[in-house]
């Protein structure tokens, strides 16, 4: 009998021993990892897809890289257009610029600035936007492009119509007598037909 009572000891001593560490797990106060604190919000936010590529593009070019800056440039149009934001296709624009800019010739890229920047108008217009078709008239401005910034400039003056105040007003006029000092206003006709000649579509 005393031989099974002492075999019993060593079970009675564990158990004893895991009671008394829970205890002092559950009753130690709990501390929080003050040292390292949580991200901000603004960390944590994503960037848009098309700015993410564009910063690849100005990378590529930094380092040399054409054909790496070819295809993040790429890349940057096809997420700019899935966006649906006339920002996105304006900066897309922008981007082919930079291209050019390292290059003899540059024709092309010119060209692909223009339609980023087409795409862009069309949407800002949809949404009434007079900051997005003014940025489209700074591009068409920087290309040298007189006829596409004048059928820019009547989008404009049809959207400034719109607006009871004159602020409107006054920023087209503003862009106007920078960009293109001897352009008068008008309004007459759909200028988004001479832009999109394609959208003229019979019956």
């Amino acid at each position: 009998m005393p031989l099974r009572v002492y075999a019993r000891v060593p079970v009675w001593f564990g158990v004893i021993v895991i009671a008394a560490t829970v205890a002092a797990i559950v009753l130690a106060p709990r501390t929080s990892p003050t040292s390292v604190p949580p991200p901000a919000a603004a960390e944590t936010e994503a960037r848009p897809a098309w700015q993410i590529a564009l910063d690849a593009m100005d990378h590529a070019l930094e380092a040399g890289n054409i054909s790496g800056a070819e295809m993040a440039w790429r890349n940057a149009y096809g997420f700019a257009m899935r966006s649906r934001r006339w920002q996105a296709l304006v900066a897309a624009g922008d981007g082919s610029l930079r291209i050019g800019e390292r290059l003899p010739v540059n024709r092309p890229y010119r060209a692909r600035a223009a339609e980023a920047w087409r795409a862009a108008l069309f949407l800002a217009r949809a949404q009434h936007s007079m900051d997005g078709v003014l940025s489209v008239a700074e591009g068409f401005g920087r290309l040298g492009d007189r006829e596409g910034l004048s059928q820019v400039l009547r989008i404009a003056d049809g959207l400034a119509a719109a607006d009871p105040s004159d602020e409107a007003r006054r920023r087209v006029q503003e862009v106007r007598n920078r960009l293109k000092p001897d352009a008068p206003a008008a309004t007459l006709g759909d200028p988004i037909l001479a832009l999109f000649p394609d959208a003229a579509v019979g019956p």
